[in-house]
């Protein structure tokens, strides 16, 4: 080895560009493995590349790997949702069977893929988990019909309540104003609810303003976000 030491170097990145141009050095070692720790985050696709030493070009370059970390929070499926009032071709249902959205996570334009109201605010809407979750996230695409834009039908001032029981309910804090749909079919979710872990099996959106004033409310599509832990 000409006395050159150590035997190893490991490059390490989220970015590839990075390992090409030999600036991802995040170790080097005579040692046989490498300890990462404090150095990945959650749902990141990680590049790695290990070089060995060489008297004479100073590096003999290994084959680039990949791998993913796990996610941090997955997407939560066991639940039902029902609601105050609803069109009866518009159901609450709407809003978690995934109808109208692509394999892009876009929104269609149909009013038979979201919940609407005939009208009358307040109007809530709640879900009910198959059992208590810890709660990371919730994502909403409001209402995107071609009128919307004109009509206004999305939840605007929206109060988030959760519970454990279904009858003591706490409202969530810090809740933003919901951003109105697009009206168009590449309409992705521009509200994101941060739930900061908190446990529930309820969860209910109580709309209270729309984006009009006709009195109807409507939302396309929600998906919930749960962190898997265990009591």
């Amino acid at each position: 080895m000409g006395g050159l030491s150590p035997k190893h170097r490991v490059l390490l990145s989220s970015d590839l560009n990075t390992i090409s141009d030999d600036t991802a050095v995040v170790s080097t070692q005579d040692a046989n493995s490498f300890d990462a720790t404090g150095q990945l985050d959650f749902g990141t696709t990680y590049y790695w590349r290990v070089d060995e030493a060489n008297n004479t070009t100073g590096w003999d370059e290994g084959s680039v790997w990949s791998f993913t970390t796990e996610a941090y929070s997955y997407p939560l499926t066991s639940l039902t949702a029902e609601a105050s009032v609803e069109q009866s071709t518009s159901p609450a249902s709407r809003t978690i069977d995934g109808s109208g959205l692509d394999e892009s996570d876009q929104h269609g334009v149909e009013l038979k893929n979201m919940w609407v109201t005939p009208g009358g605010l307040p109007a809530w809407i709640q879900y009910t988990f198959d059992r208590e979750y810890m709660l990371d996230e919730l994502w909403v695409w409001n209402a995107n019909s071609e009128l919307e834009l004109f009509m206004g039908f999305g939840a605007k001032a929206v109060v988030v309540e959760y519970s454990t029981d279904g009858q003591t309910w706490t409202a969530l804090e810090n809740v933003p104003e919901f951003a109105q749909g697009t009206g168009t079919a590449s309409y992705t979710p521009n509200n994101i609810i941060d739930f900061s872990g908190v446990t529930a099996k309820y969860v209910r959106l109580t709309v209270n303003t729309t984006w009009g004033a006709t009195g109807m409310a409507s939302l396309s599509e929600v998906r919930f976000y749960f962190v898997p832990v265990q009591a």
